[in-house]
């Protein structure tokens, strides 16, 4: 069952899939339309699943779970992992490129490479104080607090070693 976002509890399981490259509009209606079809029938040993989705800046699909309704479990993350899948190769984008990097500079977000991230920080065009994006949270209360962050407090700190 899709419910709005901000209805989720905080405790909520979050997913964020991360495109290698902006999303069209086009392609983006085309996944609004593809996850409205998906996530009501999504369930976990035969019990719906309480969820929703946002994008983000064309960029980010997030889906959450209401744990304190019923759990995902392995086969329904496998079907969320392939209805991902499906996704890619219908939109010819790619969201489980994990060496491709966004960040926020100048307003803008940009998306390279984890080896260009790593010549910008020696050419001192990438610093401690860039906005990321960390993908790697696991709640929606991580995703509300700590998704769009400095560099420093995310495991990007970890480039600057």
């Amino acid at each position: 069952m899709i419910v709005d976002f901000n209805l989720l509890d905080d405790s909520s399981r979050v997913w964020i899939f991360q495109s290698d490259k902006i999303i069209s509009d086009d392609k983006i209606n085309l996944i609004k339309s593809k996850l409205e079809s998906f996530l009501p029938n999504w369930s976990s040993h035969g019990k719906e699943l309480k969820c929703s989705f946002e994008i983000k800046f064309n960029l980010f699909i997030i889906i959450g779970v209401d744990n304190s309704a019923n759990n995902a479990t392995g086969c329904s993350i496998d079907t969320l992992t392939n209805f991902i899948l499906d996704l890619q190769s219908k939109t010819n984008l790619n969201f489980f490129n994990r060496l491709a990097i966004a960040f926020n500079l100048d307003d803008k977000i940009h998306i390279n490479s984890l080896s260009e991230i790593k010549e910008m920080i020696k050419n001192k065009e990438f610093y401690s104080d860039t906005i990321v994006y960390n993908n790697l949270v696991k709640t929606k209360k991580e995703y509300i607090n700590a998704w769009e962050t400095l560099a420093i407090e995310s495991w990007h700190k970890n480039l600057f070693l």
